[in-house]
């Protein structure tokens, strides 16, 4: 490899943005680099910073990040001459005067239009972001392997069965608006919560009179995923006349939302929740009264996150120490301890 001391060519802010052999940035803003590339839609990667990065650098993310981008931000990007759609697999050059490094974006399972992102430099080293890393991804060989630490604890070994626990969450929508013909409300993420959407839509045991309520971004978030192939059944907005008639009629109705806070009817136990997160600790299922909270199956656990590290092959890791993680050190000394594979938490 080029460089005596491999860990000099990764940093990691405090915010989360990860600087790759100086070239690139990746999921946040840092002075000083040659091109940006964020790996999916949640907001802990692709926030405020995106649009400091497309006044800076040639912004590179997958079609379908755009597309969603689109629907979130009520814009277009088309016209955006800063902003590059890599074709997944497909190299592009970056250059700094006469070397060139390449940036390739490979297909992640963690949500819709996901990436990993290697940039093979042109000093012929060979660094990998995994970005949020699912239980099915798996990464090309690397000398640097910078690894998404979210799960990275013992805690986070739950063996959570995605069959087992969206069976589950589905008992409990169905519970509340066909047993005890309640209005419930689903609480997750983007990506999540369109899952969710067309899970329930596809239940043979929801109703067709049950409606679904959203708002009109996730409304749009959820258009996106039908054109890839999600069965969603047809939303009402939750501020249309439409919306307010479901609300006043006599049949139930469920309510999704891409935040985790109460709404009204919730604080007044007219309505059950069920939640999904990724923060739930060591819990799969924590039950209170009507009200669910589900543990999300979107992040790999430990044993999927050293797998990824052993496939990946790599010289040295640095793990996600950022605000966005929590738990680099913890998975650092887990990866050189397990797997004799130097590595360190950065920042």
């Amino acid at each position: 490899m080029a460089d005596n001391d491999p860990f000099t060519q990764v940093q990691i802010t405090t915010e989360g943005a990860i600087s790759l052999g100086g070239v690139l940035v990746c999921d946040g803003y840092e002075k000083g680099h040659d091109a940006a590339a964020f790996t999916h839609i949640h907001r802990d990667h692709i926030g405020d910073n995106f649009g400091t990065c497309m006044h800076n650098y040639p912004v590179y993310i997958s079609k379908i990040t755009m597309e969603l981008l689109e629907a979130i931000t009520n814009d277009s990007y088309s016209y955006r001459t800063q902003l590059h759609i890599a074709d997944y697999g497909m190299p592009q050059p970056i250059r700094r005067g006469s070397h060139v490094s390449y940036l390739t974006l490979l297909e992640s399972s963690h949500a819709l239009g996901a990436s990993q992102i290697l940039l093979h430099t042109s000093e012929d080293v060979r660094m990998l972001y995994s970005g949020d890393i699912s239980p099915s991804d798996r990464p090309p060989k690397c000398d640097i392997l910078v690894v998404d630490s979210t799960h990275g604890s013992s805690h986070f070994n739950k063996r959570i069965e995605s069959d087992s626990l969206e069976r589950r969450l589905a008992e409990a929508v169905l519970d509340s608006v066909v047993d005890k013909k309640k209005p419930v409300c689903v609480h997750a993420h983007r990506g999540k919560l369109q899952h969710l959407m067309s899970m329930l839509s596809c239940h043979t045991g929801m109703p067709e009179e049950v409606h679904f309520l959203s708002e009109r971004t996730d409304m749009l978030v959820a258009d996106i995923y039908r054109r890839h192939g999600a069965r969603i059944r047809d939303l009402v907005a939750l501020d249309s006349y439409e919306g307010d008639e479901v609300v006043c009629g006599e049949y139930p109705w469920v309510e999704f939302r891409s935040t985790m806070g109460d709404t009204i009817r919730e604080k007044s136990q007219s309505m059950s929740s069920v939640r999904v997160s990724g923060r739930l600790g060591t819990d799969i299922i924590r039950q209170n009264g009507e009200d669910l909270w589900a543990a999300s199956d979107e992040h790999a656990e430990l044993d999927g996150i050293l797998r990824y590290v052993q496939d990946a092959d790599p010289d040295v890791v640095v793990t996600d120490n950022s605000s966005r993680t929590r738990n680099g050190e913890t998975l650092a000394g887990i990866i050189t301890s397990k797997l004799g594979i130097p590595s360190r938490p950065m920042p």
